[in-house]
């Protein structure tokens, strides 16, 4: 019926379950990091990333279903648009719940000054610093409201927090947030969060709305947590607003430009974490799992010519539609 190359560092049990969505298929197994143009020559179905270099001049593809959410640098390709494109597909849902733990550890560690003790331990130095704050009774804003958004509204809530949440349409309201706005609330919005935690996908409308007038309006003690995409904060104004007392601390998986250069002054604020966008990795238990789910229900559905789940709007290379 169709090749299909998974690139998922897979265990038997769970070949076994690829292989029994797409019963008559002839499947393949390739790391990511192993393949090659030949690999792909043949393949009407990919499960997993491969570089998209390589995604380019293949007449029998019909279908990829990335292992990542973010699927903007896929969605521009050539290869997906046009008369019979494949169809691409992300694994939005996927990564909310580690990611939202990363943002909530960041936040204790930073509010808590572990960082600032763990400095002190390197020295063997006793000694107090600021003293620390809490997450309850305080206020989160959550900018971009998708699953990442979602579960770290819902843990910062179960802490005790008052949640406010941007997406780009009010609609409903879920019970683990208290308001839900758009970004033309953020500049009222802003100056009464404590923490805020930017959830946000690569878009023209959201690059940079975290500036030098935006930080500004932040409390001196607030902490801003950005997972989403680098381009969201300006990384200068940023580390200016850190320097100087403006901002009580920030952590940052992501950065613009990304990896952050070596003499960015980001690097030398004491009330910052900066790590290497591993918040969400595709090898860890959590995400892996429901990866390998979304290849095995979308395969069925592919193979079975259904809709699938979040098919990727090459419009905007993000926004997925609802299967």
């Amino acid at each position: 019926m169709f090749n299909v190359l998974c690139t998922l560092p897979v265990n038997d049990e769970e070949k076994k379950l690829i292989e029994a969505a797409g019963p008559g298929c002839s499947f393949k197994y390739v790391l990511q990091a192993d393949v090659n143009r030949e690999d792909l020559l043949d393949v009407d179905i990919i499960l997993g990333n491969v570089s998209a270099k390589l995604l380019e001049d293949l007449p029998r593809l019909k279908f990829l279903q990335l292992d990542s959410a973010g699927s903007d640098g896929y969605a521009k390709l050539p290869i997906f648009h046009g008369e019979n494109a494949p169809l691409l597909a992300n694994a939005t849902g996927a990564y909310g719940g580690t990611i939202a733990e990363y943002m909530v550890g960041s936040i204790i560690m930073l509010i808590r000054h572990f960082q600032v003790y763990r400095d002190q331990m390197h020295e063997h130095k006793w000694e107090k610093v600021e003293l620390p704050t809490c997450i309850t009774e305080h206020k989160a804003l959550v900018i971009g409201f998708g699953d990442i958004g979602t579960n770290f509204a819902q843990r910062m809530k179960a802490l005790g927090c008052s949640v406010t949440a941007i997406r780009r349409t009010t609609g409903d309201k879920p019970d683990y947030v208290d308001e839900v706005c758009t970004l033309d609330d953020l500049p009222r919005l802003l100056p009464e969060a404590d923490f805020v935690g930017i959830c946000l996908p690569n878009s023209p409308a959201t690059r940079k709305i975290i500036n030098k007038e935006t930080l500004a309006l932040m409390k001196p003690s607030a902490i801003l947590v950005n997972v989403g995409r680098g381009s969201a904060v300006d990384s200068d104004a940023l580390a200016e607003a850190l320097m100087n007392g403006k901002l009580g601390g920030a952590a940052l998986d992501v950065t613009d430009p990304e990896p952050l250069p070596a003499d960015h002054p980001l690097w030398d604020c004491r009330n910052c974490l900066v790590t290497p966008h591993v918040a969400g990795l595709y090898q860890q238990l959590y995400p892996f799992k429901r990866i390998v789910q979304r290849c095995v229900t979308n395969l069925g559905h592919f193979v079975n010519n259904e809709p699938c789940e979040s098919v990727v709007d090459l419009n905007t290379g993000y926004r997925v539609s609802r299967s």
